[in-house]
């Protein structure tokens, strides 16, 4: 189990204001908070690209870890987008693996089926994403 925030009392419906605002003042507006029955998460615009972030959490969790995973989220976030201020990263490469595909699943999604995992363990290329 993580250690971060492991007793935090900062209610969730904070820890999603608190990643609003940071979305926002990073010029972010489209945004949206969902639940299903994999877990919690948020997804953004941001430069005509859709991402996705997973709180994966199970609907029968406690109340306690699901504060602990979404204030987890929120720090998480803040800290990614400083490297991109400061320039370590861009914004694209910090969140490549995040960002949506046409079928609604992710590019991490895409890297981590099982076909693609033994292209690239075969040191090949997976196929196109339009395949």
């Amino acid at each position: 189990m993580a250690k971060y925030a492991k007793d935090t009392d900062v209610p969730v419906s904070r820890s999603k204001l608190h990643i609003e605002r940071l979305l926002t003042d990073w010029g972010i507006e489209e945004y949206f908070f969902g639940t299903s029955s994999r877990g919690d998460g948020i997804g953004f615009k941001f430069s005509d690209k859709t991402y996705k972030l997973s709180v994966p959490v199970a609907n029968d969790c406690s109340e306690k870890t699901r504060r602990q995973m979404w204030r987890i989220l929120f720090m998480s976030l803040k800290m990614k987008l400083e490297e991109i201020d400061a320039g370590l990263i861009t914004f694209e490469d910090q969140f490549l693996s995040q960002m949506a595909l046409p079928n609604g699943s992710t590019v991490g999604q895409f890297m981590k089926l099982p076909e693609n995992i033994a292209l690239l363990n075969k040191s090949e290329m997976p196929l196109m994403l339009t395949a």
